[in-house]
């Protein structure tokens, strides 16, 4: 596949992992623990796509670090805005 397409996948993958991810923390802080499991199961399967997506080309992990700083600040903000 192109570089391009790959870092665009690994990007949004590691984007909306984090952005779950703060909906995880947060199931698992009100102690919802069906919610928290969905959300872990969420979690691992998007960050599994990108694994095997940097574990082709280690120059990838450049769009891990972006993909998961995006997604932390985005989930962040969307956390705050639905309480």
């Amino acid at each position: 596949m192109n570089f391009w397409i790959d870092f665009s996948i690994t990007f949004i993958a590691l984007f909306f992992t984090d952005i779950c991810y703060t909906f995880y923390l947060k199931t698992v802080h009100d102690e919802k623990k069906v919610l928290a499991s969905l959300w872990a199961v969420i979690v691992y399967i998007i960050s599994a796509i990108a694994v095997i997506e940097y574990n082709k080309n280690h120059w990838l992990l450049v769009a891990v670090g972006l993909g998961s700083f995006c997604g932390t600040y985005v989930g962040m903000i969307l956390r705050k805005r639905n309480g």
